[in-house]
């Protein structure tokens, strides 16, 4: 493999934006093939961008690649603050990264999981019987956005009269345009909200998250590093799903085949439409950073120490050497191994938590709105190009007998 940069290559910038909202943008190739090459980034400096599944999953789980932002040469992107966050998981390592992580890994443990489905299913239910009474239903406004914190706040301990809080303080986060100050005053103000909600679980415990790192005070935690940890979990909860929703049924919908098989058996086909829809579209549509801890080769390329690396998740789920016609949504697919919820020691602590309340949403809209189908074209959708987790404005639908309601 050639690493020197091409005159292309130096000119390419990361991020860049979208010209098929269905695919990740192929001015990230390498000669037209998922690789590995230098990049400008947007926000100064340069960045090595791997592309390709192989490596990506390598990088992910290799320990010569940090997560630590405040390392020297770790890429400049809006989310990578210079400082130590207390209790901020996704820019920690081990042993760090593990202590916090070990905290709270049981409560999205299988089991508990599984314990919670009633309860995702019934707070469904109740979002699907509002929008089945909406007059002009968005699948988007009147379901994704209130589903997360429906499904996840008994869950998580957070009252739910405070949705608007965090949704609001999620999006000043996540929008590319925000500035420093923007996002700040966000995190601030979420700090301060948990710390105070921490305080509360300690007087008055309950069988949620929030109690449980409550009671992480007398185990040695911080009451900062309880409140950073607890912001993560619950930012990264909230978008992610809605996203994750929104394109699942935005894929079933829009393709007439796996619409009637969807439709058919609603409970076998939600979880396969899941996963592939965490593949196709990823999510988290600029991948994840990362910075060489010292001087090595990375798929034929010399990387410093102090490198930036970016790994394009979306990109490297449409790897064609491991996925076959990757850039179709098909539910029926049998290759496994999507890196939509990252790998390695950083892979998503919520993930079978968050498959599980999307794939029992899709089966009750499904099932509680007979026909439904999409009321306006596909290429009338607006997708959150301006967001660092993708998704979509807006979703308007029909289904039968819809008038009556």
């Amino acid at each position: 493999m050639n690493c020197t940069p091409s005159p292309a290559e130096a000119a390419t910038v990361f991020p860049t934006v979208r010209s098929d909202p269905y695919a990740p943008p192929r001015d990230y190739l390498s000669d037209g093939r998922p690789g590995i090459r230098r990049v400008s980034l947007r926000y100064g400096g340069t960045a090595w961008l791997v592309t390709d599944h192989p490596t990506a999953r390598l990088v992910l789980a290799d320990t010569r690649f940090s997560s630590d932002s405040t390392l020297p040469g770790y890429p400049s992107l809006p989310l990578a603050v210079k400082h130590r966050i207390p209790g901020h998981l996704l820019s920690m390592d081990p042993p760090e990264h593990t202590r916090l992580r070990r905290l709270v890994a049981a409560q999205f443990s299988a089991a508990r999981v599984r314990e919670s489905r009633p309860r995702f299913r019934a707070s469904v239910r109740t979002l699907a019987e509002a929008l089945a009474q909406s007059g002009t239903p968005d699948l988007v406004a009147d379901f994704a956005v209130p589903l997360p914190s429906a499904g996840l706040a008994p869950m998580l301990g957070v009252p739910m009269e405070d949705r608007g809080f965090f949704e609001t303080c999620a999006t000043d986060l996540q929008r590319h345009d925000a500035t420093a100050v923007t996002r700040r005053v966000a995190a601030g103000r979420m700090e301060h909200y948990l710390v105070d909600q921490l305080a509360a679980r300690g007087r008055n415990p309950g069988n949620d998250l929030l109690t449980h790192l409550a009671r992480g005070v007398d185990d040695g935690f911080s009451t900062e590093e309880l409140a950073g940890l607890a912001n993560v979990i619950i930012m990264a909860s909230l978008e992610t799903t809605t996203g994750l929703f929104a394109l699942t049924m935005l894929s079933l919908l829009r393709d007439r085949r796996q619409r009637e098989r969807a439709v058919a058996d609603p409970a076998t086909w939600a979880a396969p439409a899941v996963r592939e829809a965490l593949r196709y579209w990823t999510i988290v549509q600029h991948g994840v950073a990362r910075v060489a801890t010292r001087d090595t080769e990375l798929a034929g390329c010399r990387i410093r120490r102090e490198d930036a690396v970016i790994v394009h998740l979306p990109t490297a789920n449409r790897d064609a050497s491991v996925y076959t016609d990757p850039d179709t949504f098909d539910m029926t697919r049998t290759q496994g191994g999507h890196l939509a919820f990252g790998h390695g020691v950083h892979r998503c602590l919520g993930s079978s938590l968050a498959e599980n309340l999307v794939e029992i949403a899709v089966v009750e809209i499904l099932l509680g709105l007979p026909g439904l189908c999409l009321s306006a074209p596909p290429d009338a959708h607006q997708f959150l190009d301006d967001m660092l987790v993708y998704g979509l404005r807006s979703l308007p639908i029909t289904w039968e007998g819809m008038s009556e309601a």
